[in-house]
Parts: C-alpha cells; sequence; structure tokens
C-alpha cells in the first residue's frame, strides 16, 4: 500500500511541477500521509509558482527597446552621427534633425547613405559625402535624385515632375565645397537651392515653409537656416 501511495504522489507532483513531499517514516495507511500543514504550503508554493510562470508555465518576457541612434533608420543614424562629428567645420546639414529628415526621405536610404561615407573631414571630404556629393550610380542615390527626392517631400504642390526636376538639376554645377551654414550669394545654384530645402524643413509654419519653397523656385538664396547661426 505504501508503495503505491508513493508511486501515485510522485506521479502527480511531476504532472503539477510540484515538490514532492515523502511520507513521514513509518506512516502508513492510517492516517499516515504527509500532513495537512505540509500539504497546504506545497500547493501555496505551486500556486506561487504558476503565477510567476504566467500562461502556459512560461514566463512573460518583453526584449528591451532597441535604440537606432538620432533617426528611426540604423544606416541613417550611423551616417547622420558621422558627417555632424567629422564634418563639423564644414557641416553638410544644418542639424542632425535635418540630416535624419534628409536621409530618411529618400527612396533608398541605405542607398542615400552607402555611398556618403565620410572619410575625412577637409572641405572637399565632407562636400563628397553630403547630399551634393555623388553623381550616382547602380545603387548610390546621386545628387540630383536626392535633391529632387527632397523638393518633392518639402515642397510637393511645386513640385509637377521628378524627371523635369532632375534634368534641370543636371544641367547646375556641382559646388566642390558646401558648407550648409555658409552664406551663399550664388543664385540659382544647388548650393542656395540645398540651403533653401533645409530652410523648408525646418520652417515653423507652412506659411514658412511655403516662402522658402518660393525661392527655391525663383533661386533666391535668403540667409541659412543652421541651428548654430545667429
Amino acid at each position: 500500500m505504501r508503495a503505491r501511495r508513493a508511486a501515485a504522489c510522485a506521479f502527480a507532483a511531476w504532472v503539477s511541477g510540484c515538490q514532492v513531499v515523502a511520507p513521514l517514516p513509518g506512516a502508513d495507511g492510517e492516517g499516515g500521509g504527509p500532513s495537512a500543514e505540509s500539504a497546504g504550503v506545497d500547493r501555496d508554493a505551486a500556486a506561487s509558482d504558476a503565477g510567476d510562470a504566467g500562461d502556459g508555465g512560461q514566463e512573460r518576457w518583453a526584449p528591451p527597446p532597441q535604440e537606432t541612434g538620432p533617426c528611426d533608420i540604423a544606416t541613417c543614424s550611423a551616417h547622420c552621427a558621422r558627417s555632424m562629428d567629422l564634418c563639423e567645420l564644414t557641416p553638410q546639414y544644418p542639424s542632425v534633425e535635418a540630416c535624419c529628415a534628409v536621409c530618411e526621405a529618400m527612396p533608398s536610404p541605405e542607398g542615400y547613405a552607402g555611398c556618403r561615407a565620410a572619410e575625412t573631414g577637409d572641405p572637399a571630404g565632407c562636400t563628397a559625402a553630403g547630399p551634393l556629393g555623388p553623381e550616382g550610380d547602380a545603387g548610390c542615390v546621386g545628387r540630383c535624385e536626392a535633391m529632387c527626392a527632397l523638393y518633392a517631400a518639402v515642397c510637393p504642390r511645386e513640385l509637377a515632375d521628378i524627371a523635369a526636376c532632375e534634368a534641370r538639376c543636371a544641367v547646375l554645377p556641382a559646388p566642390q565645397v558646401f558648407d550648409a551654414c555658409g552664406s551663399l550669394t550664388a543664385e540659382s545654384s544647388l548650393g542656395c537651392s540645398t540651403q533653401q530645402i533645409y530652410a523648408a524643413l525646418g520652417a515653423i509654419d507652412k506659411k514658412e515653409r511655403d516662402k522658402a519653397c518660393r525661392d527655391i523656385l525663383q533661386g533666391r538664396c535668403p540667409k541659412p537656416a543652421c541651428a548654430d547661426s545667429d
């Protein structure tokens, strides 16, 4: 009788995940099983374990949120962090927020950042790694594609045709050195248009943004909107 009870107890404990309580020495069928107090403790422990385990006997766990950096897209974060750090003297973006907005507005953020790796901090090297740098080839978002994608995002009502925008952009000379926070006097230039796109990106209200969009169309080049400008 004692052996059968012990086997039954062991099987029940294995199924429920509870701790097996061995019968007291000398206990037999006449009330020799575990005391009511001991059984109550075991039931409470089992209930506590089941509550901690959650549904299905498994703990509920959620991974911690992964930060990508200043941008929502990790590739853009890497590009913007390096550009803002390496090209501090000749910035290609007025702020890290503007850099993120530019990169993430591209038809391919990876194709934009991938061919704009900032290698040196000299003005020409930074310009080559900025929005007006590469002409573009397979897998690379070139300067005119980038410019027109930005213009379409910021000034959708003013842009009638992407192809026409890129054709117009292609005949304009690219600057050897571009400074997003520098003073430009060359109107109807890619450098001026880029600064005005940045001004439209940072516009507080619609009226201010519309004015920047008109300035781009008409080739005007007011003061750039940089985060650290006076």
